[in-house]
């Protein structure tokens, strides 16, 4: 199956057939549970086996390639094998050669005629080039783009993880991995690689390399923008000064196929020296500008005894950086200079040239293929055939193709296996082996490994970057375990009856032995069960992305089928094919509820500083209420302490709480504003992430619907304890270890810690506009590993200007407080108090001159004295007030900071 999904990397799903004896305990042990896999180097997580392997499909990206604008020389032609089938007679009639050896398909959009000539030149050289039995599907467009832009091109897509590929952690450009697998992964229909290429350029559309002055050869523009696109591309970048080896989606942290060959001087490769050049860290950042790169493989060495020396330049441009050759050691003009960063007029090279073909073929363009259905599970003891097939691009060693298996899992100190050479089918690429009945009883380990003429090895499945085997694996005996079911409620109310509205159930199945037998909702309405909803398994896109192998079902609400209080009750029920027809529910115990609940009248502003329980039902929603924990001595909007953690089919968890009175948005912007004071000790990302980004992880965020609830808008960037640095500190004060080493925070959110927030609502590109009626919710998403305390909201003001501030001095029956040293340079500051009346505690407020509360916290009184010592020193120079809170009296003092 394959999952098309923009997730981050470090944070991935339990999407493992044994959730309830093996948590998911890192990414690649995710896939291992998909593919059966076993390391032998390393933490010995040994997932279970499945009944078929997973492939990931990510989004492809593009490399821009400029002109120089100015002229320069140098004429390569095209490879001498190229020349001698064809002839410029032949391309001015019909544009083929004569002997390809892959097929490539290019749809033209708003080429000319000699643009389009030109091209099939460069498509049809790459053709004698390269070997695939898939045919390679283009998308070129002729475009309009700014000056000094060829073009640009990349693959469609990646894979990751499928049938043959040799690194198991890499992700494949479409149409490389298709020719590994010898086969269709995506749609015989979708590009392998999109090519768009600037129409607003003096080209040079001849085939002959006779560029003259002053023009761009678009041969050679197209044979270097087609090059990153068959592969010559990764994912390296640099951010804030930063390197980051993510693409920015799915296992994020994961590198593409051409950025396992990056290596330094020192020859250390920089997707496995994570100690040395840690990923989102200044010293990548210096291996990625630092002028020492190579692109090392075994074939290039063996051919050319060489390394490619990229063009790692100071300054980190992905338009001419290390995803092409150093044009000091390649200069124009010379054989291997068509990969270098930018083109001259009046030059042409027509050829890769011998190092990088030499470089294509390390990356699996040359290679042999190991192509193995895993072995299914089964309960009755029998024999079972191994069944493999090898198809090599060069010539097969005799006697290579082997079998290695073992009855115990490997480990990092025992991998020794069984080795049994199968037995070729006739004059077939299939080889096949029986292991007997009695041998096959129980668990099994296994691999299949070949080796071609010049002396490389392969296996199936692949390795991981450091080199170590991965291994499958099979069960047979009874099957007595239950499905898993991956899920956690999307929706928790319904906000209006008048409308047609929907449930969509979305969730993860799967079983480690026999495959799914059924899988179906079961509902309820207000206690009345109605018919079960049969949940399907296929490819489904959700938000605008796409996912495979996702059960869904959908339960539909007609418009005024239901009123305001009406209950929807509903749990997924799943169960195996195993002759005991295991099964599963979820929640284990009870339903999810959907309630359906009634808006309140329209408000034109919002004040809530939720002391009064009754204002709860202001609110709908699930993981918040309004509650007073201890420490805080007022009440707020709180999330569950700690928050969930993600339960759902992509790993995540979503918990929200929906201000039932629909606000009319004022037409001043300064007066259509969201404020409040909160504390957000939820887990942070990177500075500068977003979600989606490989380095943003749990967030909150604020929220606003105009169409009843159904689709909803960010008022604010998604944020996190990374916000504000008081947030950051209090988080990291007290982690915990947790699954695959992730970190989770322990420390209890305290009043001292709010801080103010205003949300514009009419902000700059902001969808809504004067007179919306617009609903609003808080809502905190949580991925499924490391998790913190949570969020707490507070005076919360919707178009109602800043609490004004009170700054007299209140009667002196109530006490005598002051504030010393007063100003305050040292950064602390000593709060005395002497109350008339005997309290237990009372309540600190420090608040800015605009009304922002920046902490709060409750105080010990003993006996009727307060003394208490604040370190203010991560404060600004400037004016505050001191509020202490006595029973119903308030006690207020001046306070100047001067850092």
């Amino acid at each position: 199956m394959s999952i098309n999904t923009n997730f981050r990397g470090r944070k991935i799903y339990n999407d493992m057939n044994y959730w309830n004896v093996f948590r998911l305990t890192c990414a690649i042990g995710f896939l291992g549970a998909h593919l059966g896999l076993a390391q032998t180097t390393g933490s010995s997580w040994l997932p279970e086996s499945v009944t078929k392997p997973i492939s990931l499909s990510i989004q492809g990206n593009k490399i821009s390639y400029y002109s120089t604008g100015q002229d320069g020389s140098g004429h390569v032609p095209a490879p001498a094998s190229f020349l001698r089938q064809t002839s410029t007679k032949r391309y001015a009639v019909a544009g083929r050669p004569l002997a390809p050896t892959a097929q490539f398909v290019v749809n033209y959009t708003n080429f000319t005629a000699e643009a389009r000539r030109a091209f099939q030149y460069a498509v049809d050289i790459w053709s004698t080039l390269i070997v695939s039995p898939v045919p390679i599907r283009i998308q070129a467009n002729w475009v309009s783009q700014e000056p000094n832009l060829l073009g640009s091109a990349g693959p469609a897509s990646y894979r990751y993880s499928f049938d043959g590929s040799q690194k198991v952690r890499a992700f494949y450009p479409v149409a490389l991995a298709e020719k590994i697998a010898r086969r269709e992964l995506n749609s015989p229909t979708d590009a392998d690689i999109v090519a768009d290429f600037n129409r607003n350029n003096n080209w040079y559309y001849g085939t002959d390399g006779k560029t003259p002055k002053g023009q761009t050869d678009l041969v050679t523009a197209v044979l270097h923008e087609l090059a990153h696109g068959l592969g010559f591309i990764g994912f390296f970048s640099v951010e804030s000064g930063k390197g980051d080896q993510g693409n920015g989606q799915y296992l994020a942290d994961l590198p593409s196929v051409y950025d396992c060959f990056i290596e330094n001087g020192l020859r250390k490769r920089l997707i496995t020296s994570q100690a040395d050049y840690p990923n989102n860290s200044i010293a990548l950042n210096r291996q990625l500008t630092g002028g020492d790169l190579y692109l090392n493989g075994t074939v290039l060495r063996q051919t050319s005894g060489l390394k490619l020396k990229l063009n790692a330049q100071a300054q980190f441009d992905r338009a001419a950086n290390i995803y092409h050759l150093n044009e000091d050691a390649y200069p124009a003009g010379t054989i291997n200079s068509l990969m270098s960063a930018r083109l001259a007029q009046g030059q042409s090279m027509h050829t890769p040239g011998p190092l990088v073909l030499a470089f294509f073929a390390d990356m699996e363009w040359k290679t042999t293929s190991v192509l193995h259905q895993p072995v299914l599970n089964v309960e009755e003891t029998r024999d079972f055939v191994f069944s493999v097939r090898v198809i090599s691009d060069t010539t097969l060693t005799p006697a290579s193709v082997r079998l290695f298996y073992r009855k115990s899992a490997p480990t990092a100190t025992d991998s020794v296996a069984t080795a049994v050479s199968p037995v070729r089918v006739g004059s077939t690429d299939e080889y096949r082996y029986t292991l007997p009945a009695s041998q096959a009883s129980g668990d099994t380990w296994y691999y299949f490994q070949a080796q071609d003429a010049s002396g490389r090895t392969f296996t199936n499945p692949g390795k991981f970057t450091t080199g170590s085997q991965t291994w499958h694996h099979m069960r047979v005996g009874p099957d007595n375990v239950p499905p898993g079911i991956q899920y956690s409620p999307s929706r928790y109310s319904i906000l209006s009856t008048t409308v047609a509205d929907s449930l969509p159930i979305y969730a993860r199945i799967a079983d480690d032995r026999s495959g799914i037998g059924a899988a179906y909702v079961e509902y309820q309405l207000n206690g009345v069960a109605q018919p079960n909803r049969v949940m399907r398994y296929g490819r489904r896109t959700v938000n605008n992305i796409i996912y495979d192998s996702v059960y869904s079902a959908r339960i539909d609400f007609p418009a005024n089928s239901l009123k305001a209080g009406d209950r929807i009750a509903y749990r997924i029920v799943a169960r195996d094919s195993s002759r005991a027809k295991n099964q599963r529910v979820n929640p284990a115990t009870g339903f999810y509820e959907l309630r359906v609940t009634a808006q309140q009248p329209v408000r034109d502003q919002y004040i809530n500083t939720f002391d009064n329980v009754a204002t709860a039902s202001d609110f709908a929603g699930a993981g918040f209420s309004m509650a007073t924990p201890v420490g805080f001595g007022t009440g707020a909007i709180h999330s569950e302490h700690p928050y969930r953690n993600g339960a759902d089919f992509q790993g995540q968890s979503s918990i929200e709480y929906v201000l039932l009175s629909p606000i009319r948005i004022k037409a001043n912007p300064d007066s259509a504003v969201i404020r409040f004071d909160e504390v957000v000790l939820v887990e942070p990302g990177n500075p500068g992430s977003k979600p989606g980004d490989a380095t943003f992880y749990d967030y909150v965020l604020v929220e606003g619907s105009t169409d009843n609830g159904r689709t909803w808008t960010a008022l604010v960037d998604a944020y996190s304890s990374v916000d504000k640095m008081d947030w950051l500190n209090a988080y990291k004060a007290r982690l915990v270890s947790g699954l695959n080493g992730e970190q989770s925070s322990e420390t209890m959110g305290v009043p001292a810690l709010y801080r103010h927030r205003d949300i514009p609502i009419l902000k700059a590109g902001s969808p809504f506009r004067a007179g919306d009626q617009l609903l609003i919710r808080f809502r905190l998403v949580s991925d499924q590993l490391a998790y913190g305390w949570g969020w707490a909201i507070d005076n919360l003001r919707i178009q109602a200007p800043p609490a004004p501030l009170v700054l007299a001095e209140e009667p002196a029956s109530a006490g005598f407080f002051q504030v010393y040293p007063n100003p305050v340079t040292s950064g602390v500051v000593q709060l005395s108090a002497d109350l008339t009346t005997s309290i237990a505690n009372v309540h600190l407020r420090i608040i800015s001159p605009t009304g922002q509360v920046l902490r709060q916290q409750t105080l010990r009184v003993s006996g009727r004295k307060v003394r208490e010592q604040l370190d203010l020193s991560y404060m600004a120079s400037g004016l505050y007030i001191c509020q202490l809170s006595v029973g119903n009296a308030v006690l207020t003092q001046k306070v100047v900071l001067v850092n």
